[in-house]
Parts: C-alpha cells; sequence; structure tokens
C-alpha cells in the first residue's frame, strides 16, 4: 500500500534526525578513546567476535580493501590489532584484537550499554517497548529495501 506524502516527509526527517544524533553519539566515543571515527565504526565490528576477515570487514564496512588497510594499519600501530594469515585459506588475513583490542571493545561496549540505559531512561516507560519495536521495524525495512536494490543492481 503506498504511503501519503506526508509520511514519506516525515519519515525522511526523522530517519535524517537520527542519523545525525547516532553520530553524534558516536562523536563521544571516538573523542574519549583517542581514535578516528573510522577505527571506532572498525572497533564496533568485533562486538561479537576477536577475529574477522578483511574481505568480511571491507563488506561490512562497505569501504574497499585499500580503505581497510588504511585503518587497520592504523589500528595495528596503537596495538589494537594484528593481522594474521588465516588457517582455513592462506590466501587471506584475518583481523585479531590484541589484549588492548579486546579491552578497548569491551569498554566500548559497556559504555555503549550504559549511554542507552541512560537515553532509554529519558523515555517513559510505557514507551519503551513501542520504540524498541519501531526500530527493529525500521531496521526490517531497511534490510528489505537493500536486499531488493541490491538484487536488482545485480541484475542489471
Amino acid at each position: 500500500m503506498p504511503c501519503s506524502q506526508e509520511y514519506v516527509t516525515n519519515m525522511a526527517r526523522l530517519v535524517f534526525t537520527l542519523r545525525q544524533k547516532c553520530a553524534l553519539k558516536d562523536n563521544y566515543f571516538v573523542r574519549s578513546l583517542d581514535i578516528t571515527t573510522s577505527e571506532y565504526t572498525c572497533l564496533i565490528q568485533f562486538f561479537d567476535s576477536n577475529i574477522i576477515g578483511v574481505k568480511e570487514l571491507s563488506s561490512r564496512l562497505d569501504i574497499t580493501s585499500g580503505g581497510v588497510t588504511r585503518i587497520l594499519t592504523s589500528l595495528e600501530d596503537k596495538g589494537i590489532i594484528k593481522r594474521r594469515i588465516s588457517p582455513e585459506d592462506r590466501r587471506s588475513i584475518d583481523v585479531h584484537l590484541t589484549k588492548k583490542g579486546i579491552e578497548m571493545v569491551d569498554h566500548i561496549r559497556q559504555a555503549s550499554y550504559d549511554l542507552h540505559a541512560e537515553i532509554l531512561s529519558n523515555i517513559d516507560p510505557e514507551h519503551r517497548q513501542p520504540v524498541l519495536n519501531a526500530i527493529e521495524e525500521l531496521i526490517k525495512a531497511i534490510d528489505h529495501w537493500v536486499l531488493t536494490h541490491e538484487a536488482e543492481a545485480k541484475t542489471a
């Protein structure tokens, strides 16, 4: 079912504003950790794993392998990551968090939880679950849009 222009306009405005607010929130971490925004974006990819392949990072970050290499070189120089040849595929490189990297990612994760707890506390309790549900629905809708457009791009 098509959406009214009012919904479309409001959605575009809200998503743009949310994106700006999330960027401001992320910059909080960047300033406190003495890392760049690109390094932060790379490090949050390690929330669920201490090892990620370079190709996977490039895909997740949607940047070229050269762009990933620049970020990884900087993180390696800071002692946060190490690159190693993948034992499964010797043509691939895996990125491993160092002890310092694990501590930093753990710190970022906990600080993120604390920040989001504080943000949620500013939402009336009866609105918290509906807000979370709406965000989940938005993510699903965006994922559907991305998959559709990726499929169209591959067939074009």
